[in-house]
């Protein structure tokens, strides 16, 4: 993956300022936007566009300039020329043409079609490649199609992506631009690169067409930006094990991890001081090492300069990895899936975890096991600050005397399950265990005698102040420390049982 993919009949053209602004403006009179649209059509979020019958849709309801664009932008139909000169006005019909984004159907003259997929997504209009061919012929997809903005797996990255806080962002394998549109909101300055030109192109096409400023540049990862650092790094790579034709936005080598491989690899010359890295994306757990652990072999000799959450959604074993790409657009032969099968085996792949990994570029070196947690679909980018920020200051000198003297709370969210039994005829409890499940999901099953202790943390009292109490009144079993009583609340904070609470 080192060479460029050159663009291929890219339909789209870059038109003066005045020609976007005047589409922005027609979009925003037409109220094409997620909200209309998903309300017109009867949609949780445009990710369900693939389950509608639309027959079944009534757009009488809607403006005429709505029901025109959705037909024309999202549905994809061919649209009669004079009906659409009669809603959109000549003006209009004539930009639209001088942006690629209209032009006569083939196989009937009176009508016309958009050459592309145009949607709102995440406040804002995107354009990518269609999924059927517009005038109604076989559909063959490029290898360098850019993919749409608007399927769950992107939109979760979106979801999880942090604020730039007025940095500059650098987001990779940007396909439509989504991404470093998103990041643009809060960025000083942001860039977006792809592998391929079709990709770069569109990204280029999007940030015009919505009136933001972002570079978008084609290369293989880091390659355009080589000498430049960023304060924060994202990126929704290519994750599939390559096998059958080759896709541009789906392939990631032998395991589906080359891409992400390769970006972090990247960071200890690219991510600034202080600066984040996101990457959402399916990995390998191997025989030898679970996938954040790998991750830090990635960063070389300056591995200790980084601190690593992963937040894994879910787990997907070998068969199953296998069996998706089966049910796939380009769906592997019997010999194919089992040479795929072979080789994911000799590569001593265990499972393939999907999730979200946060590193953070730490000021001083300071070694620290890599952190696994489960993330929720509630999760966001706020939800792994919340970590980091706690283990940085876990290494602060002063931790433990801190930790003493303040004042935590349970967690609001914070359940508590007790599982009895029956004993001489008496049920008895059997089983404590404390659950949580916001951004992370987490279960704690502590001896009995620790819950009431625990249940003591309500902000008003020090971690001190509530173990001294307890050993006044005999509460606690011997040789139970405070050092021991403010390990448990450090690795409860940790995973979100407890609110730290400041002396």
């Amino acid at each position: 993956m080192s060479a460029f993919v050159a663009a291929k009949d890219t339909p789209l053209r870059f038109g003066s300022p005045e020609e976007f602004h005047r589409v922005r403006a027609f979009f925003q009179s037409a109220l094409f936007d997620e909200v209309n649209v998903c309300r017109a059509l009867s949609l949780e979020s445009l990710g369900e566009l693939g389950k509608i019958n639309w027959g079944k849709i009534p757009l009488d309801t809607v403006s005429p300039q709505l029901r025109w664009s959705i037909q024309f932008f999202i549905r994809g139909l061919a649209v009669d020329q004079h009906e659409s000169r009669t809603i959109c006005g000549e003006e209009m019909i004539e930009t639209f043409c001088a942006l690629g984004l209209l032009r006569p159907a083939r196989k009937i003259p009176s009508a016309v079609v958009c050459p592309v997929w145009l949607y709102p997504c995440d406040g804002f209009v995107i354009a990518s490649d269609r999924t059927n061919d517009p005038d109604g012929d076989p559909f063959h997809p490029g290898e360098d199609v850019v993919f749409p903005a608007i399927y769950p797996g992107t939109l979760r990255f979106l979801e999880l992506l942090p604020e730039a806080q007025n940095g500059d962002a650098l987001d990779l394998c940007g396909g439509s631009g989504i991404g470093a549109l998103h990041l643009s909101r809060t960025a000083r300055t942001v860039t977006t690169t792809d592998l391929a030109e079709r990709s770069a192109l569109f990204a280029d096409f999007n940030g015009r067409l919505n009136g933001a400023p972002l570079e978008s540049v084609c290369g293989d990862v880091y390659q355009p930006v080589d000498g430049r650092q960023f304060d924060l790094i994202t990126a929704h790579p290519p994750f599939v094990p390559a096998i059958g034709p080759s896709m541009v936005y789906r392939d990631g080598g032998d395991t589906g991890e080359e891409v992400t491989r390769r970006i972090v690899a990247g960071l200890p010359a690219h991510l600034r001081v202080g600066g984040t890295c996101l990457i959402l994306c399916v990995a390998c757990d191997t025989q030898k090492a679970t996938f954040e652990k790998r991750v830090k072999d990635w960063l070389g000799e300056q591995r200790d300069e980084f601190e690593i959450i992963y937040g894994c959604e879910k787990i997907l074993s070998v068969d199953e990895v296998v069996k998706s790409l089966r049910r796939g657009q380009s769906s592997p032969n019997d010999l194919e899936t089992q040479k795929l099968t072979e080789r994911l085996r000799s590569l001593e792949t265990r499972q393939f975890p999907y999730g979200a990994l946060f590193i953070r570029r730490l000021s001083a070196p300071a070694p620290r096991e890599p952190l696994r947690l489960q993330l929720t679909l509630e999760g966001r980018a706020t939800d792994f600050q919340r970590v980091l920020a706690w283990r940085e200051l876990v290494r602060q000198p002063d931790f433990a005397g801190w930790l003493a003297r303040s004042r935590p709370r349970l967690a609001n969210q914070l359940e508590l399950t007790i599982r009895h039994v029956l004993k001489d005829g008496e049920l008895v409890p059997a089983q404590c265990t404390f659950t949580i499940e916001s951004g992370f999901q987490a279960a704690l099953r502590p001896d009995g005698w620790v819950v009431p202790l625990l249940a003591r943390l309500n902000g008003r009292k020090s971690v001190r102040e509530i173990f001294e109490e307890a050993q006044s009144a005999g509460d606690l079993p011997t040789g139970f420390t405070l050092d021991a009583f403010a390990d448990l609340v450090r690795q409860m904070t940790e995973r979100g049982f407890l609110v730290p609470e400041a002396v």
